[in-house]
C-alpha cells in the first residue's frame, strides 16, 4: 500500500481558493462554483496520494516549485518528505515569477 501525502495550504493559497470562489460565484453562478471547487478539491486528492505524477516542473518559477493545471488555474506546490506544500493557486493568466517572490 502506497503511503499517502499529507497537504498544507499556505496562507496565500486558503487566499487565492477563497477568491476563486467568490469570482466563480460573481461570473458563472452557484451551479459553476460547485463544480469548479469539486474539480480544485479533486486535484489536492490526486497531489495527496502522489504528486510527483500530477504536477510538473515549469521554466518560469523556481526549481523546486511543480505546478498542476487545473481549469484555467494551477496548484503550486513543493513537495518536503510526505508533505505537500501548496503555496499558491495562480491563474493561468497571471505571471507566475512575480507571483512566487
Amino acid at each position: 500500500m502506497t503511503k499517502k501525502y499529507t497537504i498544507q495550504l499556505s496562507k496565500r493559497a486558503q487566499k487565492d481558493f477563497k477568491s476563486i470562489q467568490r469570482y466563480t460565484l460573481k461570473t458563472y453562478g452557484e451551479k459553476q462554483v460547485w463544480v469548479y471547487t469539486g474539480m480544485l478539491k479533486e486535484g489536492l486528492y490526486k497531489l495527496e496520494e502522489n504528486p510527483k505524477l500530477y504536477g510538473h516542473t515549469r521554466p518560469d518559477i523556481p526549481q523546486i516549485y511543480r505546478a498542476y493545471k487545473i481549469g484555467g488555474h494551477s496548484l503550486i506546490y513543493r513537495i518536503e518528505e510526505q508533505t505537500v506544500y501548496l503555496v499558491a493557486i495562480l491563474h493561468g493568466n497571471m505571471d507566475f515569477p512575480s507571483q512566487l517572490e
